[in-house]
């Protein structure tokens, strides 16, 4: 089934699609920017904490556009793979400076999934027991790391956004308790500016928590879409080998 859906996509369909969430973001930061919303915001925030997160979102924007590059990329690489491998009888497989050929005459793209198919014939080649190689299922969860671990940095950075999102809201509330606690007299001018650093406070703490939670959820947004295409390269990695590569090494 997975198979399945991922051939029915077109190519780089995970890069097309953030491309499509990214302009509708552009567009909406656009229109803000032209209300005056974003002025607006950081004008208002006196905790500067909103440009904080807006540097972080622009860096986890960037590291998330080099990873769904690189991970659609070695999407298309493995369903080439998948394509020569279903195609073959029977694999000869032959290692040669890190190149996998099958056959003697075709070598498989450089990817994740020709990487996959090597080290299982490493391990297969250094077993005894040719039964005992399809029980090694650790070998997948070895490649699932390394395929899902450049995302960590992107959750906790997005979380990171909403934190200092509720710090800006404790910030402005501090803001506005110090405006009260500083009152000697109830005279007009005093009240009129006494309302203005409690506006001022309350504005920051809302500004900021709506940065945060915007920024965060927009982030996390990004990153959800490339752990799902991970699992799905993952899934589709492990009944290629399951299916296609394994019984036509063994003979079984």
């Amino acid at each position: 089934m997975v198979a399945a859906n991922m051939k029915a996509q077109p190519e780089h369909s995970l890069l097309l699609r953030w491309l499509i969430l990214t302009g509708l973001i552009a567009f909406a930061l656009i229109v803000s920017w032209n209300e005056g919303i974003i002025s607006l915001l950081f004008s208002v925030d006196q905790s500067k904490i909103c440009w904080v997160i807006a540097l972080a979102y622009l860096l986890v924007t960037l590291h998330c556009a080099r990873r769904i590059y690189i991970l659609s990329l070695q999407t298309n690489l493995s369903m080439q793979v998948e394509n020569i491998v279903k195609n073959e009888a029977k694999l000869d497989l032959a290692i040669d400076d890190k190149k996998v050929a099958i056959n003697s005459n075709i070598t498989l793209p450089d990817c994740f999934m020709a990487e996959y198919i090597r080290d299982l014939h490493y391990r297969y080649t250094n077993k005894n027991n040719p039964e005992e190689f399809g029980s090694a299922s650790d070998l997948i969860n070895v490649y699932e790391s390394r395929l899902k671990g450049p995302q960590e940095i992107g959750w906790f950075v997005s979380d990171m956004m909403l934190k200092l999102g509720l710090l800006g809201t404790i910030i402005g509330f501090i803001f506005m308790l110090g405006s009260v606690a500083n009152i000697t007299d109830f005279d007009v001018s005093g009240m009129q500016k006494i309302l203005k650093h409690m506006s001022n406070g309350m504005g920051t703490a809302l500004y900021t928590t709506l940065t945060g939670l915007s920024c965060s959820i927009l982030s996390a947004m990004q990153y959800h879409m490339l752990d799902r295409h991970a699992d799905e390269l993952i899934e589709l990695t492990r009944h290629l080998t399951q299916v296609h590569v394994i019984p036509k090494i063994t003979g079984h």
